[in-house]
């Protein structure tokens, strides 16, 4: 009898209340990256932002304004160099090469959060959104789900458990970055997720009045610090790492080998040879697309001398792989 109630008292109880995501960066089973990772190879290079005010239910104080865009860009600088986003403001960053679906973590962002001196177990973290774009124009968010309760408001001074929180971009603190796996975003004909050029990052409010509330993936109200009224209000970009992009590319050699690249280095024609080839793709350096073709030989003699990289679709698959233009 005591058992059956257990488990009776068991289903009663929020799955949120036991639902877990990987821990904070401090604690064993963490996903954190930090920043002197060799994981990384490139860091964003251009950052625009879209500041949002200090307070979202009283535009009329005026908008967020603490730190520079230029603040977001290279590697992270820790806890005073970065910028304020706002209540709802976004920032779009650009990299010198594009980003591709590689195996694990495609990129990780950085935010500048702390641990709460007085419950280690939390953290104060603003969270925020994060979406890709393969043109600019046509962004898509990585599913975002957050367990953190919502019966009372998060001030400004609140605090988080990292392992309530998952594919946000602030889950972790200053110098230690959350990976994305462009693998979860959900597939649409208008993203190209092996040429990701753009990655914006919304500030999630916070605010639990429905009025004002962010939902998270699943529906839930997010509830993060706030109001956060001063000049470095809503989230503090940092940086934005990048782990797989087509200038540093990591193809494991025993999908490589079913794609043959001839002449290379070359000169002229490129032959490709590979089974239920369907197209190809030449990208320069810095990840511009500068021919495409559904034929199996390329006609490369009006291209610079230089290197290149190749991505090949055969059997709905992709090769990417380098070679060098006479």
């Amino acid at each position: 009898m005591i058992k059956r109630l257990s488990i009776l008292l068991m289903a009663m109880v929020p799955v949120a209340l036991w639902a877990q995501f990987a821990p904070a960066e401090d604690k064993p089973g963490t996903t954190a990256m930090h920043a002197d990772s060799s994981a990384f190879v490139a860091w964003a290079t251009g950052c625009t932002v879209e500041r949002g005010p200090m307070r979202i239910d009283k535009p009329e104080n005026g908008l967020a304004s603490y730190g520079a865009d230029s603040l977001a860009l290279g590697m992270p600088g820790g806890t005073f160099d970065v910028v304020s986003l706002g209540d709802g403001g976004k920032a779009i960053l650009t990299f010198a090469s594009p980003i591709y679906n590689g195996p694990g973590p495609d990129f990780a962002v950085f935010e500048n959060g702390f641990a709460n001196a007085q419950n280690p177990d939390t953290w104060a973290l603003e969270l925020g959104f994060v979406e890709v774009s393969s043109d600019g124009e046509n962004f898509f968010r990585f599913p975002a789900v957050t367990y953190v309760q919502t019966e009372t408001q998060l001030g400004n001074a609140g605090s988080i458990n990292p392992a309530q929180l998952h594919n946000f971009a602030s889950k972790y603190g200053a110098f230690y970055g959350t990976p994305f796996d462009l693998d979860e975003v959900e597939d649409n004909a208008l993203l190209d997720k092996n040429k990701v050029t753009h990655i914006r990052i919304v500030d999630v409010i916070g605010n639990i009045d429905p009025e004002y509330a962010n939902y998270d993936s699943e529906g839930h109200i997010i509830n993060d610090p706030w109001p956060t009224e001063f000049a470095s209000s809503g989230m503090d970009l940092d940086a934005v790492g990048v782990v797989h992009d087509l200038a540093h590319f990591d193809v494991p050699e025993n999908t490589a080998d079913v794609v043959a690249l001839y002449p290379n280095p070359v000169k002229d024609r490129l032959t490709i040879k590979v089974e239920n080839f369907q197209s190809v793709e030449v990208f320069n350096v810095v990840g511009q697309q500068v021919l495409t073709s559904t034929e199996a030989i390329v006609d490369m003699s009006g291209l610079q001398q230089g290197i290149y990289f190749i991505r090949v679709a055969a059997d709905g698959k992709d090769v990417v792989k380098r070679i060098v233009k006479q």
